[in-house]
């Protein structure tokens, strides 16, 4: 019998705080959006490229693993990077 480890919002929460996102690995989908604004808001180009590249290939290693909340939340950050 195989296990999968599902990727849920607490992983998403740890590569958000990897990028220097201001978060808690425990926070609430509400929470971790109000934090990426945030940083969004005061990030530079540079470490905006930079979590649009990790977060691409975070998406890529997650394929099929990730919970649906959290894929909706992770599409929408890339979203985001995307329209800067």
């Amino acid at each position: 019998m195989m296990f999968a480890d599902l990727v849920d919002f607490e992983d998403l929460a740890g590569q958000l705080k990897g990028l220097g996102v201001e978060i808690s690995s425990t926070a609430e989908p509400a929470a971790i959006n109000a934090a990426v604004a945030d940083w969004l808001d005061s990030a530079s180009a540079e470490q905006l490229d930079q979590a649009q590249r990790q977060l691409r290939e975070f998406q890529a290693a997650s394929e099929g693993l990730i919970l649906p909340a959290a894929k909706e939340s992770l599409e929408a950050i890339l979203s985001e990077l995307a329209s800067r």
